[in-house]
């Protein structure tokens, strides 16, 4: 499973995963990028491949609605100033 995450090493954000969401428009761009580029190298489909798709960017884009790619999203969140202060304190 991959997984891909911005600004995680940063102390001012906390790791948030969830299970069920709605993808941004640019977390879809990447997750079916990244999926068609594992197709295009030989990757095995998930899904039966209709014979009119022969493109894997729309392989990986029914993948997708499918909701088959084993890719995960890891969003992260600003914690709040009482956070950080108790972060400082326990240190």
């Amino acid at each position: 499973m991959l997984i891909f995450a911005r600004f995680k090493i940063l102390y001012a954000f906390k790791e948030i995963v969830c299970d069920v969401m709605k993808y941004t428009r640019f977390e879809r761009a990447r997750i079916i990028g990244a999926r068609a580029l594992q197709l295009a190298y030989g990757a095995p489909p998930l899904i039966k491949v209709p014979k009119d798709v022969v493109d894997p960017l729309q392989l990986a884009e029914l993948e997708f609605e499918e909701d088959v790619i084993p890719i995960a999203v890891i969003r992260t969140e600003k914690k709040n100033e009482e956070d950080k202060e108790a972060n400082t304190k326990q240190k």
